[in-house]
């Protein structure tokens, strides 16, 4: 291979343009090449209003691109929405840690750990404790300020009940992604965690240990799934499962919220579903 540098040679009045021939080598490497692009890739239906999910009282998605700021939804994204459950503890564990980073203050081990807990077995009394710590409502108060949100609601005390819509669902993803939520010394702690979340949807074993690792991951190839970090939200009502699928990627944010009567199991299928049918494959 010849390789050829080219460049101006600017002064007194006159630009020289001189190429210089680079020694020949055999190797085809030597310049640096440009990325493969990935494989995999999500991308929204041509008709976002025929991307259903069977066997709900209410379902609603929203993709964000997060090199656009584009975000593609199912019709009521924006004005319909659920019960957070444990999608918001990510938030609890990133508002916490950011606070003390802003007072000067470093988490002890032991604080770590807990908070760590949160996240990969959805610990709900850790959860409780850190959200009460925080200044309870405080804490979603800061959620819907920092992040930008525009329909949420406060259900005084209870950050389960915390109501959002899927297109402000991807906002909070986002927000967990740029560093709005941690700053800038935890957002890649607390993203790497959310990487590590664990347990299948038969280990609902108690309120500390809840497996949570299902539903979007499900629905993406391998090369896809071992890219994002993400967090579900699920509990039982009279109405059926409330459940939501939030998983953060390079390129984007997808939320899924629904009301299920399927089971747990229907349900993670469902967020499983949407996401198997945004996947593009470019091969």
């Amino acid at each position: 291979m010849i390789a050829a540098l080219t460049f101006f040679l600017a002064g007194c009045g006159t630009d020289t343009v001189r190429t210089l021939e680079a020694i020949p080598t055999e190797a085809s490497d030597v310049l640096a090449a440009e990325p493969d692009e990935p494989r995999f890739r999500l991308a929204p239906p041509p008709d976002p209003a025929a991307l259903t999910i069977p066997n709900t009282s209410y379902y609603g998605w929203a993709l964000l691109d997060r090199h656009t700021g584009t975000i593609t939804a199912s019709p009521n994204a924006a004005s319909e929405g659920n019960t957070v459950e444990s999608m918001i503890k990510p938030w609890i564990v990133a508002d916490y840690l950011r606070r003390l980073a802003e007072n000067g203050q470093t988490p002890t081990s032991e604080t770590l750990d807990h908070l760590r807990l949160v996240i990969i077995d959805s610990n709900d009394p850790l959860a409780h404790r850190y959200y009460v710590e925080g200044g309870s409502d405080d804490v979603v108060m800061r959620l819907i300020d920092i992040c930008s949100l525009t329909s949420v609601r406060i259900d005084p005390g209870q950050w389960w009940s915390t109501w959002m819509t899927p297109v402000d669902a991807v906002r909070y993803g986002e927000c967990l992604a740029d560093g709005r939520a941690a700053g800038h010394m935890w957002t890649p702690w607390v993203l790497e965690v959310m990487t590590e979340v664990r347990g299948s949807v038969d280990e609902q074993i108690s309120g500390e240990v809840q497996g949570g690792r299902w539903g979007i991951i499900d629905g993406l190839p391998p090369e896809l799934g071992a890219e994002i970090s993400f967090k579900n939200g699920y509990t039982e009502y009279v109405d059926g499962w409330h459940v939501n699928c939030l998983a953060i990627h390079r390129d984007w944010i997808l939320a899924v919220m629904m009301r299920s009567w399927a089971g747990l199991a229907g349900a993670a299928d469902g967020c499983a579903m949407v996401a198997r049918d945004m996947v593009h494959d470019g091969s």
